[in-house]
């Protein structure tokens, strides 16, 4: 069965409250209902998304102020990409234009990533004196090796759905006009697989690749730290104002 986990809110499916919430919602119901068999990954319109809402629309979560409210959005955020890495269930993410920062780590979490020609990752935490979020680390590291892992991490650079697949970032890469037939092809040969022993296949993958329950808690109190920095403050002032930061390390 065919189930859209995401819809046109904000610019480029910027991801706020109400969409991590419809995506949780999403994910429960994909996991239960036993009629669904697989489960694409894809963002509405030209880009899959921009990242999280640095613009704060659709905030529905009462958080605390400073380090207790980063801490309490973080790990809301995490229940949700732990469930998108753990679902028992093929995921296939379908990405073409942008897929920024969390929204590139939910892809990387998934068993197939079928990027578009138009695809442009980017991990934009650096640039915005944060630290990845949702795992991301964890998670580019083990497709690329830590070198190139580093490379993309610090620099915080953009990548094009060739360069990824060619990384080894993308199961394939397929023209724009092919990606949603591609991901319901791949979909519906997913959906014919033996459920119990796929499941069990994927647990074997994911735990031979280390344990990424404890990388997301130790992960969360780096994502704190940053977080609530003077710097922090002036990486997100920076990208509002479209000007280049300027860092103290304070």
């Amino acid at each position: 069965a065919r189930r859209d986990l995401a819809e046109v809110i904000g610019k480029l499916n910027a991801l706020n409250d109400t969409m991590w919430l419809q995506l949780r919602d999403h994910l429960d119901r994909c996991e239960h209902d036993d009629s669904i068999r697989a489960v694409v990954l894809a963002g509405a319109g030209r880009g899959f998304s921009a990242g999280a809402d640095i613009g704060g629309d659709g905030k529905v979560i009462e958080r605390k102020p400073g380090v207790a409210g980063t801490h309490q959005m973080m790990e809301f955020y995490d229940t949700i990409l732990r469930r998108i890495y753990h679902m028992p269930k093929p995921m296939i993410a379908a990405v073409q234009g942008a897929a920024v920062g969390i929204a590139w780590t939910m892809v990387l979490a998934c068993d197939w990533l079928l990027a578009a020609e138009s695809a442009k990752f980017r991990p934009a935490f650096m640039n915005l004196a944060k630290v990845p979020e949702g795992g991301f680390q964890f998670l580019i590291a083990r497709q690329i090796g830590e070198f190139k892992a580093r490379d993309l991490v610090y620099r915080a650079r953009f990548l094009g759905g060739a360069e990824a697949a060619e990384m080894g970032l993308a199961t394939r890469l397929v023209p724009d006009a092919d990606l949603m037939t591609g991901a319901e092809a791949l979909a519906r040969e997913a959906a014919a697989m033996p459920p119990l022993a796929f499941k069990l296949s994927k647990q074997l993958f994911n735990a031979n690749s280390g344990d990424f329950d404890a990388f997301l808690d130790a992960e969360l109190q780096k994502i704190v730290i940053a977080a609530n920095t003077a710097d922090a403050r002036e990486g997100m002032a920076a990208f509002v104002e479209k000007r280049p930061a300027r860092f103290t390390g304070s």
